[in-house]
């Protein structure tokens, strides 16, 4: 910009002027920039639109499929003894349900008052089952019969527990290790990593190791104590006594997996497979508030305060009452569902007077509960139409997708503010020509006043001289 200065002349504010002027010439300039203000709060409110609308989106995705009506659930009426859960496949009813015992791996600890030697040598594992043969129930004999075997070596050197713990673990042969004090000496426990009768284990000290040899057959050479005997899972359901080598149990009634936590031979508790409506309850209920959410900021955007006697920034927006037109026909339509519930008011959703909706719960649980009225239906499709939570997922495709309602108008803002943008380009390029003439005619002004007042001051001055020798006459 270039350096001015007050008139040099005549005194006159040229400055002071040519500043007043231009802020006069400078309110079309103002008006542009309160015009942007303006778009660039309904550029905003179409975000906020956004968001208000994503959440009904993600609502109806939970209501699409039927299997979101088809849900089952599995309870157990004592959970101390067990727990259970059900897919769609599973079919409703009763079971009376015993835990007879559950399935574990064998565990073995060494002497609780004194340490066992160790030191280099090798401890065979013995794989197998046990079993017991009672027919003498006097004299009942048991036998091993081994499956595979493994064996772990400890090195010479080594000759604490730890280090057995530790070679036991790294050999990674089916059995675990830990090491526990009682408060008076070390223990070494050693456990199967499956469950299971076949699960059992015999151990071969040599050498070093010679004092952990165990054979759960016999107990006159054992110097270890078997605290866990391997066993099947045992359970009575509905009379029915059922073995499993795991304490999860999927193959006993079908879409069932029945988990045992204690068996307890004297409890009889029930299983129980029953609708689960709990989930699309919470998903209609999701949905009216979404819509609801989304209501709300509706109103506030396009809405007038009147205390405050401000307007949103969308109001009298065109694209917010489409959408809101759009969304309130969807939601209100009737469904092809033969013989079933057709509208959302069958289930007790109903619009206010505020474009709200109000949802009646004791009304949807009848629904729900009653497979006559098809609830699916109404929300999936049915007869190869579609059903709400298509149709109204389609219309909000509409409006969130790229190139939808809200794209175009943003579009549209964005396009009106750059136009503004090339105005102020366009003004500001012709203020600076107006401020340069402007500033031009004043210093011309200013130096033509102050050539008169120089003309003024000479005659003034030779007027005086004329006063001063015609005096000087008399």
């Amino acid at each position: 910009m270039a350096l001015t200065a007050s008139g040099v002349g005549s005194g006159l504010d040229i400055s002071g002027i040519v500043n007043q002027l231009m802020t006069l010439e400078a309110r079309p300039l103002r008006l542009l920039d309160a015009r942007e203000a303006s778009f660039q709060a309904r550029l905003s409110g179409i975000g906020q639109l956004k968001s208000a609308l994503t959440p009904l989106q993600s609502a109806l995705n939970s209501l699409k499929t039927p299997s979101a009506f088809q849900g089952m659930r599995a309870s157990v009426g004592d959970g101390s003894l067990a727990s259970a859960t059900a897919t769609t496949s599973a079919a409703r009813g009763s079971y009376s349900l015993e835990v007879l015992q559950i399935a574990q791996g064998q565990r073995v600890l060494t002497s609780e008052t004194a340490a066992p030697s160790v030191s280099g040598g090798t401890l065979t594992f013995n794989f197998g089952r046990y079993e017991v043969d009672d027919s003498d129930p006097d004299n009942p004999v048991t036998s091993f019969t081994q499956t595979s075997s493994a064996s772990v070596t400890l090195e010479p050197g080594k000759d604490t527990l730890q280090d057995l713990r530790d070679a036991i673990n790294s050999a990674n042969i089916g059995v675990r290790a830990q090491v526990i004090n009682n408060g008076t000496t070390d223990q070494l426990i050693i456990a199967g990593n499956s469950e299971g009768r076949g699960s059992a284990f015999q151990m071969v000290g040599a050498a070093g190791l010679a004092d952990f040899s165990y054979d759960g057959s016999t107990s006159a050479t054992n110097t270890l104590t078997e605290i866990e005997t391997a066993q099947d899972a045992r359970i009575r359901l509905d009379g029915v006594t059922l073995t499993r080598t795991s304490n999860t149990i999927s193959d006993a009634i079908e879409g069932v997996t029945i988990n045992l936590l204690k068996g307890d031979p004297d409890k009889k508790t029930t299983l129980t497979i029953a609708n689960d409506r709990a989930a699309v309850k919470t998903a209609i209920e999701n949905l009216v508030k979404a819509y609801n959410e989304f209501n709300t900021a509706a109103r506030q955007l396009g809405g007038y305060d009147e205390q405050t006697k401000r307007a949103g920034p969308l109001n009298g927006d065109s694209s917010l009452r489409s959408i809101q037109s759009q969304l309130r026909n969807a939601i209100g339509a009737i469904f092809t569902n033969p013989d079933g519930v057709q509208s959302l008011s069958e289930i007790g959703v109903s619009f206010n007077r505020d474009g709200s909706l109000t949802l009646n719960a004791s009304t949807l649980d009848a629904a729900l509960n009653d497979a006559g009225k098809n609830v699916a239906g109404l929300f999936t499709g049915a007869d190869g139409k579609s059903g709400l939570a298509f149709s109204l997922s389609g219309v909000l495709d509409g409006i969130l997708g790229t190139g939808g309602a809200l794209d175009s108008r943003s579009d549209g803002i964005n396009r009106s503010i750059k136009a503004l943008d090339d105005q102020r380009e366009r003004l500001g390029m012709r203020l600076e020509m107006i401020e340069k003439r402007y500033r031009a005619q004043f210093t011309a002004l200013d130096s033509m006043l102050g050539s008169m007042q120089q003309t003024s001051n000479y005659l003034q001055q030779q007027l005086s001289n004329l006063s001063r020798m015609s005096s000087g006459n008399n």
